[in-house]
């Protein structure tokens, strides 16, 4: 039984002042990111990040002399968003808590089960959260029974290709990531949850020793970036591709990237958008699809819909106007050119 990320941010965000989420799944998969995505839900919240696996002892917190009195109190570190004039709720993260060493994990089990750090307390409804690894993972994640006890353990679901591609369209994924996403969405499957003759080569999968350079949301948001500056990298891109993915994904990656360089020039489709050159077989046209969406801005979406009106792929022109519309920062702009409504409802999307 797996939950999503976005179902994973619902439940500790309803549910989070009183139960403690421990999120599990393979690396990469998005689980550290989830607290910017709570945090932006929850603006009255203090978010509060901790690694757990570089904690010592020292970094929870210090005994404090009470000379007056002679006798220590306990003062926490201030990472835990508490202090003598912070009253706001605390959105704290134990990331990486299944691999706190033993002393660690014993003192934060207070702070899992009552939002307690020694003998100071967390502010008033305050959220409490945790990430780990598989087991299987073999990344080094252990959480004895009685701490596991204290938390409720959800194994978070890799993401499928279209809902990274949805996310991609929000953070300025490069068309050629997205377009390998799309053609390959077998970079998304679990090791543990396929079959064991399937050698999937893109994947982490400590079954056959692939967990150095491997296809993850967070490896491929990576490529996007060495793939945006290909014309400075020169020959060294299929390397650092290869080094970042795998080979095997680099080398397919490789491949759209060379024809996305062959293809028409933005700047001719804008110039001239009714005689532009069209792509040459679907993945050209899907691959323009993403590009185009990426690219589209109020100055120039007019004529990019007419370009787009012209395709010969209905799935590719269907792509485009969800990839647009999909877009938050887009969406607004999209939906006030008369070109892209009069498209999209002609394709049955939106309107």
């Amino acid at each position: 039984m797996q939950v999503t990320l976005n179902q994973a941010a619902t439940l500790i965000r309803t549910c989070g002042t009183t139960n403690t989420f421990l999120l599990q799944g393979t690396p990469g998969v998005g689980k550290s990111a989830i607290l910017n995505m709570i945090a932006q839900e929850l603006p009255d919240y203090l978010p509060c990040y901790i690694d757990v696996a570089n904690l010592d002892l020292g970094d929870l917190g210090m005994p404090v002399i009470d000379r007056d009195k002679m006798v220590t109190n306990y003062a926490p570190n201030a990472r835990f968003g508490i202090g003598n004039n912070q009253t706001r709720p605390v959105l704290l993260m134990l990331d990486e808590l299944g691999k706190g060493s033993r002393p660690i994990i014993n003192m934060l089990l207070p702070v899992i089960l009552e939002h307690r750090l020694g003998d100071v307390c967390l502010p008033t409804g305050s959220i409490v959260f945790g990430t780990t690894n598989l087991a299987t993972d073999g990344v080094g994640d252990a959480l004895p029974a009685h701490a596991a006890n204290r938390m409720t353990v959800l194994d978070v679901a890799n993401p499928t290709s279209e809902e990274w591609l949805m996310w991609a369209a929000n953070n300025d994924i490069a068309p050629e990531v997205m377009a390998f996403a799309r053609d390959f969405p077998q970079v998304f499957e679990r090791y543990d949850l396929t079959d064991k003759d399937d050698k999937n080569p893109y994947i982490f999968s400590p079954l056959t020793g692939n967990t150095k350079a491997f296809c993850s949301p967070r490896s491929l948001e990576k490529a996007s970036n060495i793939i945006k500056q290909r014309v400075a990298i020169g020959s060294a891109l299929l390397p650092a591709l290869a080094g970042t993915i795998g080979e095997a994904a680099a080398r397919d990656m490789e491949a759209l990237v060379h024809l996305a360089d062959g293809m028409t020039s933005f700047a001719s489709i804008v110039a001239n958008p009714d005689k532009a050159r069209l792509p040459d077989g679907a993945g050209a046209y899907f691959l323009m699809a993403f590009s185009l969406a990426a690219r589209a801005k109020q100055e120039n979406l007019t004529e990019i819909v007419a370009y787009v009106n012209r395709f010969e792929s209905f799935e590719a022109q269907a792509l485009f106007a969800t990839t647009l519309a999909g877009n938050k920062s887009k969406v607004g702009m999209a939906c006030s050119c008369r070109g892209f409504t009069v498209m999209a409802a002609a394709l049955g999307k939106f309107f």
